[in-house]
């Protein structure tokens, strides 16, 4: 059922201004690492997000991130970008790329604000060791390809990397360059509970190793004067507002994956997520400009 009425969620003053819908537990990917990968399969069609949408947008959220699973498998994925866009909101679309063609990217011009494309490591046979695998798809090459269209079309590119153990030493500089991201976020894996687990340890890095891929990386300066934005596990905690496919808040409190209705909400954000890591994790931005 869609939520209840936006005042039992948060105050109107609040300082989070976006979300994260997993609209989508289905994915043709399988990255091991990924938090997500157990989302229940269940969608909702946009006559049922639509009350979500609307108590999202008077409580002052400005921007809706679409993620999944991968949301363009969702069956009304153009419908509920265009019904983000009437609603006012900046529309955001994390993909694997995969399913994105020319075709599509002419229909998200003008709906679609930022795209976030996904490469953690400079070679195709690491990301295929990490999941990053549809078919014989040069996953790599593709995500260039889909950020030049991205480009021609007036969405901005948000290149996302995570460091993984199998990746940790190589130097992104290169392809950083290739993709000429707007904003790049660089995180560390981190394990949640009810999702990644079981396969944590086969990607995990050290501290150190975090560090040191941090440090070589943090002198990068993208083509917009832009540097490069770094979360560590623990800023990832309590730190995202974000929605499950049946419309339920998923929290990540203690690395451990739970889910909450919009009406069992009675205390306001600070009962959701931690407004002060929100905004220390560099969650507000100029996403309009």
């Amino acid at each position: 059922m869609p939520p209840a009425p936006p005042e039992i969620l948060y105050a109107a003053d609040c300082t989070v201004k976006s979300v994260n819908i997993h609209i989508n537990g289905i994915c043709n990917y399988r990255c091991g690492f990924c938090f997500a990968r157990d989302l229940i399969h269940t969608t909702m069609t946009p006559e049922q997000w639509g009350p979500v949408f609307r108590a999202l947008k008077e409580c002052g959220i400005e921007k809706i991130n679409f993620a999944g699973g991968e949301p363009a498998m969702h069956p009304h994925f153009l419908e509920l970008c265009s019904l983000a866009k009437e609603f006012g909101f900046i529309v955001s679309v994390v993909t694997n790329g995969s399913l994105i063609t020319p075709s599509l990217i002419k229909k998200m011009k003008g709906v679609v604000d930022w795209i976030g494309l996904s490469i953690d490591s400079p070679f195709n046979d690491v990301e295929r060791e990490l999941g990053r695998q549809c078919n014989c798809l040069d996953h790599i090459a593709n995500v260039i390809r889909v950020a030049e269209m991205a480009h021609c079309a007036g969405i901005k590119v948000k290149l996302n990397i995570t460091v993984v153990k199998q990746s940790w030493k190589s130097d992104f500089a290169d392809i950083i360059k290739s993709i000429d991201p707007e904003r790049v976020k660089v995180f560390q894996v981190v394990k949640i509970e009810g999702q990644n687990e079981q396969l944590f340890d086969r990607f995990s890095v050290m501290p150190e190793q975090w560090i040191d891929f941090k440090t070589r990386h943090e002198c990068i300066v993208l083509s917009n004067g832009e540097k490069i934005v770094f979360e560590g596990g623990d800023a990832m905690i309590d730190s995202y507002l974000m929605i499950d496919p049946r419309g339920r808040i998923m929290r990540n409190s203690n690395n451990k994956q739970t889910y909450v209705d919009f009406e069992q909400i009675l205390g306001g954000i600070e009962e959701v997520i931690d407004e002060r890591k929100y905004v220390d994790r560099g969650a507000l931005y100029d996403w309009s400009g």
